[in-house]
Order: C-alpha cells, then structure tokens, then sequence
C-alpha cells in the first residue's frame, strides 16, 4: 500500500479515527441499498459475511468479528446510510473505533480481522482521486473538499464589496476600475487559499462553480500548477442551503458520464 501522505492523506483529513486502530480491527465492505435505508438489506449482507468468514477464523478473531458486527449494526441504525453504491465499515472497541465510509464505486463485499484493510479505498481513490471544490462569486467563496462519496466543508472565504456607484458620466469608468480591482483582489485571495490546500498533497483536482463571470476570472488569475488540477465545471449558486448536498449530486452525476 503506498503511503498515507499520497493516496489516502485526504481519507485520515476527514474520518481521522482510522488513525485509532489497532491490528485487531474489523474491516468490512458491503454493497449499499442505493433506494432509500432499510436495515433488513444490511442484516442480510451482515448474516452472509458472518457465515462465509465463520470457518476461517480462529476463535479470537471470530470473538472479535462478533462484537463489532453488532457495533457496525448499531452504527447503521442510527447513520441510516443510502444513496452511496457501497460501503465500508471500520471498528475496533478497544481503541474506540467506529466509522462507515461511503464509496462511489460498488466493490466486493469481504471482512476481515487485524489491521484496517484499506486496499479497497485506495483503489478508489487512485480512480477518483480527492477534489478541492471552490464556489465563487465576485465578493467571497466557499470552500469544499470531495472525498470518495462524500462532499466535506472546509471554509469560507470572505472579500471586500465590490458594488460601484451607478452613477454616469465621468465617474463611471473609475467607479468601473474600483470594482473590477476589488474583485480582481478578492480572488487573488480565495487562489491563495486553494494553493494552500493543494500544496498539503490531499487533492489531485479542482472544480469551480459559481456565476461564469466570477469563475471564469478566477481560473484565468490562477498560476499554472492549479490551472493544470482543472477537472470541471459544477453548476452551483453560493448562497444555496442546499449547496453541499447539490455538489454531492453533480460530482456523482459526473462519475456516471
């Protein structure tokens, strides 16, 4: 497995109690129900692992299995997972591990007993590598990062107001090149922050979204090393209560294409 500070830097970033685990954790894998969350789906999946593995492992690490099966159970319950073609599910009491991480990509479904097995998430992440994800408009921007099948937020950042006086004649133009500076300022600072994320390693690609004004200024100002981690486009209004969730749904629309 490569080390963590290339493909999997950006996994340990956001489910940061991987790092917890001992070599006696469970590691599983489950196709999810992709309609909706029903828990007779996962007993189902959960049933069969537990009577394929049942002769392969010794007594210790069935002892094992059993306990945190009944955790993962408990964790699915309360998380009601859906949406996500699979998942993978890490847990180990003793050092206060237990997490489920959703796939985009269906994978087979597989448990196992002792360090966390990870082999699976990096081969998804090789193919669908972390993206830094900027929503921009001419005054401030917000910041996200895409990670596997999930979209996290990372911060906000605020510029100054670039709203010039309607007024005509002589003044226009200047009040024209004022605002213009202040955008111009204002996205200078949101690049700042992207090379910043994107000089700890975690991200491989960048999309822009927000009006095509603003966007497309930014990705003109941006120096080459960023410009070259341009994946795409996503459609997305700043202000939207709903813009983590709308840039979930476009990233998995853009997968299936």
């Amino acid at each position: 497995m490569k080390d963590d500070n290339t493909t999997l830097r950006a996994l340990h970033t956001f489910v940061p109690n991987l790092r917890r685990a001992s070599d006696r954790a469970l590691s599983v894998y489950l196709p999810a129900r992709a309609e909706g969350f029903d828990m007779r789906h996962y007993d189902i999946e959960l049933g069969q692992l537990k009577r394929r593995y049942r002769e392969r492992l010794d007594k210790e690490d069935h002892k094992i299995m059993e306990r945190e099966l009944a955790r993962l159970r408990e964790h699915l319950e309360v998380v009601k997972p859906a949406g996500c073609p699979a998942l993978a599910g890490f847990a180990d009491e003793p050092a206060g591990l237990l997490e489920l991480v959703n796939l985009p990509l269906e994978t087979e479904a597989r448990l196992e007993v002792g360090p966390l097995l990870l082999a699976p998430i990096e081969r998804q992440l090789e193919r669908f590598p972390p993206a830094l994800i900027a929503v921009v408009d001419k005054e401030h921007a917000r910041l996200f990062a895409a990670v596997l099948d999930d979209v996290y937020p990372l911060e906000q950042v605020r510029g100054v107001d670039v709203k010039h006086n309607k007024a005509g004649g002589t003044s226009a133009p200047s009040n024209q090149r004022k605002a213009d500076n202040r955008t111009k300022a204002n996205l200078e600072r949101v690049i700042d922050v992207i090379g910043r994320d994107v000089q700890s390693g975690a991200y491989k690609r960048i999309f822009v979204a927000g009006p095509e004004e603003a966007r497309a200024e930014l990705e003109r100002l941006m120096p080459p090393p960023l410009k070259r981690l341009l994946a795409g486009h996503l459609s997305a209004e700043i202000d939207s209560h709903r813009l983590q969730h709308e840039l979930r749904e476009q990233l998995v629309l853009a997968r299936s294409h």
